[in-house]
């Protein structure tokens, strides 16, 4: 064997070693490392493969030939998948490598080794092998079969693929991680070149070039895996986390371009497909909502991020709210290089504390505003009034043997009744009147302008719709008739706002439907009829 078999030897036993120890060190630290399992498969292997071939390149007869090819292959085909499943791992794809995958991933493999371990009886994978033994170099002559092309094919498709999926992530992985990005894929297009060497017959004496160009990729996943934690701090753990954020996220160039999104931003913005990447994001934005979201000024680097709250967002007939957070991406130079614009789904706080605002201010059952809060607007209205010298009537009415209607019907009933008499009401008040809930079955207006004629006939027509707009019991679809008795009180060019206020003419009010009640019911009474 001469001096030149003597230096591929001495590289390959190096690439041999080095995987070795890179599995057992990753093996030692595996609780740290997020694609461990998969790299210490890829060092073993490797391992096998490298000292097999350095074996067959030393054997001195056919025997030892075909013994260490055998070796070769309980390494070599599992090598490209092993590969793949890594780069997957280290791209954050893990979702896809479910167990029926690896499942086809390694059959191809363990068909190769069977055929070859039984390879004498049929000459599937090799059709024969002949070693050449020259003075210099022993040259293996290898005839093969139809299994071997297949097996070829299937390894290049997976170290193809490796390489597509590294260059198409590209772009999208942080700066951070290109170092790692780049060792991957250096580590995968060297074998790739070699082995296109390889079967074009280009290699000197026909050796295979993979053992020893594995000791250069060996050497740079060394490097990676010491100084730059390759496999402690995966971009897998930023696509992980990027991916499962429940809150949408928008990574842009300093053009508003679109670089990137998660899964999230997608469901807010139902526009967003692979084609937008590259694309002006202010379209898209602008179908949903009139805030400018991307006014941001650059400053220092203790800058805060610019927040909108509460952003009102429309996708089709439905109406959303968002707290939109956006802010700038920095170098370590301190130089803004993209846009970050974080989406808050606010929706259900909005809502939440709109339902406890209409608490406060109106009736749980039938809408209308509450007591508290119709004392605060017709004081108001009684302010405004005085201001213009203008008169403010008050309609207070109560509905007619309520009790009885809860104690024969049933109180869903009579909550019905409530709800009827509010309905029959609100279709017969303007604009400016006020209705709200007093206490019960007990309701009172508010009706700025009318003076006491006009306030009792509107008291007169809501009374005389009440009494005829008979409602149905839904048990037993009898109808049942529904009266009120009212008393008016009414302010005379703000007389009462100086003489007690509102409180003043509802106690004005309340007399004189206690009047109307003893007067046989159903009637309307005026305050001063009474005095």
């Amino acid at each position: 064997m001469g001096t030149p078999y003597s230096a591929v030897l001495t590289l390959m036993v190096t690439a041999g070693v080095i995987n070795i120890i890179m599995g057992i060190y990753v093996m030692s630290n595996r609780s740290k490392q997020l694609m461990g399992k998969t790299f210490i498969t890829m060092c073993f292997l490797s391992a096998i493969y490298i000292f097999g071939s350095a074996l067959e390149l030393s054997a001195g007869t056919l025997k030892e030939v075909k013994f260490w090819i055998t070796v070769e292959y309980f390494g070599m085909p599992f090598l490209p998948p092993v590969s793949l499943m890594l780069i997957m791992h280290f791209l954050g794809m893990e979702r896809f490598l479910k167990w029926r995958l690896r499942f086809i991933m390694y059959l191809m493999p363990l068909i190769t080794l069977v055929l070859v371990l039984t390879n004498d009886l049929h000459h599937f994978y090799y059709r024969s092998i002949e070693l050449q033994i020259e003075p210099e170099l022993h040259k293996v002559n290898l005839n093969v079969g139809p299994w071997y092309i297949i097996q070829g094919g299937y390894t290049f498709g997976c170290m193809i693929g490796g390489v597509v999926l590294l260059l198409l992530y590209w772009n999208r992985m942080r700066s951070s991680y290109r170092l790692q990005h780049m060792t991957m894929t250096v580590g995968l297009l060297l074998p790739l070149i070699g082995d296109f060497l390889y079967l074009g017959n280009v290699t000197p004496g026909g050796i295979d070039p993979i053992p020893v160009i594995m000791t250069i990729t060996s050497a740079l996943y060394m490097w990676g895996l010491v100084s730059k934690g390759m496999l402690n701090v995966a971009p897998v753990a930023r696509d992980t986390l990027f991916e499962s954020m429940s809150d949408g996220v928008l990574v842009l160039d300093m053009n508003n371009r679109l670089v990137d999104y998660n899964p999230a931003a997608a469901s807010v913005l139902p526009e967003l497909t692979t084609s937008s990447l590259g694309t002006a994001i202010e379209p898209i934005l602008a179908l949903h909502t009139d805030v400018n979201l991307l006014a941001l000024h650059a400053g220092g680097e203790e800058e805060m991020p610019r927040i909108h709250d509460e952003i009102k967002w429309t996708a089709g007939n439905q109406s959303y709210y968002y707290q939109i957070r956006s802010s700038f991406v920095r170098n370590k130079g301190g130089k803004e290089t993209s846009k970050l614009i974080v989406m808050i789904d606010m929706t259900e706080r909005v809502r939440l504390q709109e339902q406890l605002r209409e608490l406060a201010y109106h009736d749980g059952l039938t809408g209308i505003f509450n007591r508290l809060h119709f004392i605060h607007l017709s004081e108001a209205l009684l302010h405004q009034s005085a201001t213009k010298d203008e008169p403010l009537a008050l309609l207070l009415f109560d509905i007619d043997h309520f009790k009885q209607i809860n104690d024969v019907y049933g109180h869903d009933v009579g909550d019905r009744a409530l709800l009827h008499v509010v309905e029959v009401c609100r279709n017969m008040l303007r604009p400016e009147d006020v209705f709200g809930r007093y206490g019960g079955e007990e309701f009172v207006m508010a009706m700025p302008g009318l003076s006491w004629e006009e306030a009792e006939a509107a008291a007169q027509r809501i009374r005389s719709e009440i009494a005829v707009q008979s409602m149905v019991a839904a048990t037993s679809e009898q109808e049942i008739s529904v009266t009120a008795s009212f008393g008016i009180a009414v302010a005379r060019g703000g007389c009462e706002e100086k003489d007690g206020g509102i409180n003043q003419l509802l106690k004005s009010a309340d007399n004189a439907l206690y009047e109307a009640k003893h007067s046989g019911r159903n009637t309307v009474r005026l305050a001063n009829s009474s005095n």
